[in-house]
């Protein structure tokens, strides 16, 4: 029996808790429906930038195989009969590849809503539909973070404010344009589903737990979560209950039945990203590892400096105070924090995303944090809650003390004889809510300049366009009959998806392939279509990506049907192309299949050439010694690169601009080379894509040849912090890696006319282009 004294204290802990009563309603004045217009006036203003800025990224091929291309494919194949199957995949480093005839959208996530979005199809049957729709449903969510605040703050202008950052915050953006996500939905869903928990409309409550829950797996922990919180600090017992039974059901339907049937291995199939932790072996199992490691686990995923980066990304657009300079022992300051009974909520998907080890998902990037971000709306309403709250505290403290001391001294006091901090006290109260809207605002705008920002004032912002190359796809896609089979890079594949049979290269290209453990069956797709000059996701880089398509070449499986522009589409048992003319070595044992030119149309080359007034800048001369005598001008560059540059996090790209004025007969490759602080030089890069497929023997004289490095950063490249060059030299492209530095292979050069900021470094037959700043 528990005592009556256990009893007292029990329920003097409950009161205490119940810290959410039923909300007393706000009249609706003409302040609500002016405030209500602003956000509808912000929603219709989202709505409509996302919707034209993501089409038109769309239209400049800036969508992706993963995830708008196994989307569209999945809702497309539904809409023809073939529930949620898809054949998109990424062999080389996922786990979701088994093969040629593709998988069920639930083996790798449970998402039911997938269903009734597919009847869109039957009337607009385009990837547009999902992205049209997405940013609606995400716009949506505006209205229920306004009128959550409104109730919280007790003031109108403050839930438009809220409505505001809510729209700003850069992990819904990044949700939102990251192609489409059923996920992403549940930034809007869950904010409904909380204003309708705290304002104890339960019928509603459940339809928008349900919807979100429809949109992922891990979904219904987020509701369980909410459940138990109705239960704690609303005394829900019933409708708190009835989420939690809900959500733990779904759960367990989602995780453990549902995969059991789809899945080829009967769990989900991106399980693997957990297996440093033990998942794969079972939840249990990934609890005892945690329980019985607790330092190891806390230094690995939680103090790990990318999983603090990516809280601090998710924490600083709800208001974030840095540290101040002149107070060493000060330190950050975020204002989601100061609610951590409402980020409780949040834990599923924090532990889901910090506990993988696929990087992206902490990142801050893509899709993985929008059912996030209502809970860091919630949280940052009520900090602001707090404070006022303690603040009034302090005012009523120090009121009744002012007040004891007067009438301690006075028989009677006056109304105008009150205490000046009590007459006071609603100016101050206003004045820091205000304060606390315009830091929490200035928060969010902050964090979308600075961090992968979509908004037109965000650093580096550009709006899509389409281009004459871009343009030219369509004309390769129109070659392709509806019914056959494509292996396509990863911007190509969205627009290839209405078909049952489309694969993310190199799957499907014919040459043998790994997915984990599971070696898939060797295929060939009945065409293949490529862009050497576009993104080369799945590889890492573009030598392993040129490796492929020359294999593919010269493999004999594939001829060439057009060639144009950096555009390739192959057919299956066509002749396949002969080594070119220009090829500095023949195909055989021990070579390098990299340098084995393939003889392909003249036309393939076209995107290396460029008009005279795209060069940055016309009166640069700097030529540089072939061997057999001949110049090769370098007329101008550009460095993409900022003046202080991060080891850890940078990466640039530099531009070249060439001429030759009669043709040569060598090979040659481009070398950066970074000059550090201390004198010495350190490799940088050569990966400049077009020089394996347009090798400068073939360049047409007179001709103005653009060449662009892929990104590199200088990770590994051990250059001390400091003051440092970026330079460039020309050598043979037969010069082999273990002598790549050495200067005396390098071309000889000579300046006529170079900017102030450019010049030749003494003795190493390179050309200076940039000075910067390295940090850590």
């Amino acid at each position: 029996m528990i005592s009556a004294a256990w009893r007292k204290r029990f329920s003097i802990l409950r009161n205490r808790l119940y810290l959410y009563p039923a909300p007393e309603p706000m009249a609706h004045t003409r302040s609500f429906w002016l405030a209500m217009g602003l956000v509808s006036l912000a929603v219709l203003l989202f709505s409509g930038f996302f919707i034209f800025y993501l089409l038109s990224g769309h239209n400049a091929y800036l969508t992706n195989a993963e995830d708008l291309g196994i989307m569209d494919q999945a809702i497309w194949n539904t809409a023809h009969g073939h529930m949620l199957h898809q054949t998109i995949c990424n062999i080389l480093h996922d786990t979701n590849c088994y093969s040629q005839d593709g998988i069920t959208r639930f083996a790798i996530h449970f998402e039911p809503i997938l269903f009734p979005i597919s009847l869109l199809y039957l009337i607009w049957p385009d990837p547009g539909t999902l992205i049209v729709l997405q940013t609606l449903v995400v716009a949506a969510g505006a209205y229920p973070a306004f009128w959550l605040a409104r109730l919280r703050l007790r003031n109108e202008w403050a839930g438009v404010v809220i409505a505001l950052v809510y729209l700003l915050y850069p992990a819904q953006q990044q949700a939102t344009v990251y192609d489409f996500h059923a996920v992403t939905f549940t930034a809007s869903l869950l904010l409904f589903a909380l204003y309708f928990m705290y304002t104890r409309k339960t019928v509603w409550l459940f339809v928008f737990a349900i919807l979100a829950m429809a949109c992922k797996e891990e979904i219904p922990l987020v509701v369980t979560m909410f459940g138990l919180w109705s239960m704690v600090f609303q005394r829900r017992w019933r409708s708190g209950l009835g989420l939690v039974f809900l959500g733990l059901i779904w759960f367990l339907i989602a995780y453990f039945l549902i995969p059991r049937y789809f899945s080829p291995t009967g769990h989900p199939l991106l399980v693997g990203r957990y297996s440093d932790v033990g998942l794969g072996k079972g939840p249990v199992q990934m609890v005892v590892n945690i329980i019985s490691h607790p330092k190891a686990f806390w230094d690995e995923y939680v103090w790990q400096p990318d999983r603090q980066a990516y809280l601090h990304i998710l924490f600083s657009p709800g208001g974030y105070i840095p540290p101040l300079k002149f107070l060493k022992w000060w330190p950050p300051i975020y204002l989601v924090l100061f609610a951590p009974w409402i980020l409780v909520l949040a834990l599923p998907t924090l532990a889901a995303n910090m506990l993988s080890s696929y990087e992206q998902m902490y990142s801050g990037l893509f899709q993985y944090n929008a059912e996030i971000v209502p809970v860091l709306i919630f949280s940052c309403i009520e900090a602001i809650v707090l404070i006022l709250w303690l603040v009034q505290m302090l005012f009523a403290w120090l009121n009744s003390r002012q007040a004891h001391k007067i009438q301690s001294e006075v028989s009677h006091v006056e109304e105008h004889t009150l205490p000046l901090i009590q007459r006071n006290a609603r100016w101050v109260h206003t004045f820091l809510l205000a304060a606390l809207a315009i830091l929490v605002l200035f928060s969010a705008v902050r964090a979308d300049y600075t961090f992968h920002g979509n908004m037109p004032f965000s650093k580096g912002f550009q709006w899509p366009e389409a281009t004459p190359h871009t343009a030219l796809a369509e004309h390769f896609i129109a070659m392709i009959p509806a019914d056959a089979s494509v292996s396509a890079q990863s911007k190509l594949v969205p627009h290839l998806s209405h078909r049952t049979s489309v694969y993310l290269f190199p799957y499907g290209d014919g040459l043998a392939k790994h997915s984990g453990s599971i070696k898939t069956e060797n295929f060939k797709a009945d065409y293949i279509f490529l862009d050497v000059t576009g993104d080369v996701y799945p590889f890492y880089g573009s030598p392993d990506y040129i490796y492929e398509v020359k294999s593919v070449l010269l493999s004999g499986n594939y001829g060439i049907v057009a060639a144009q522009d950096g555009y390739l589409l192959l057919k299956q048992g066509l002749n396949p192309p002969s080594t070119s003319q220009y090829s500095t070595v023949q195909p055989g044992a021990g070579v390098d299949t990299m340098q084995v030119l393939p003889n392909l149309p003249e036309n393939f080359c076209s995107n290396i050439y460029t008009s005279p007034d795209k060069v940055p800048d016309p009166h640069m001369q700097v030529s540089f010694s072939a061997p057999e005598g001949k110049n090769i001008d370098l007329l101008g560059f550009s460095v993409g690169a900022p003046d202080t540059f991060s080891h850890s996090g940078g990466y640039m790209s530099v531009a070249t601009y060439w001429r030759i004025s009669a043709p040569i007969t060598s090979a040659l490759q481009v070398l950066f080379i970074m000059e550090g602080s201390d004198g010495r030089e350190y490799f940088a890069s050569t990966d400049v894509p077009s020089l394996l497929w347009c090798q400068t023997n073939m360049w047409q004289p007179d001709k103005v040849i653009r060449l662009e490095s892929r990104v590199f950063g200088l990770q590994r490249s051990h250059v001390p912090n400091g003051l440092a060059h970026i330079s460039v030299a020309l050598l043979p492209m037969a010069q082999p890696s273990s002598k790549i530095m050495d200067i005396h292979a390098r071309l000889p050069l000579h300046v006529v006319n170079v900017p102030g900021t450019v010049s030749p470094t003494d003795g190493t037959n390179a050309l200076q282009l940039k000075s910067m700043t390295l940090v850590p």
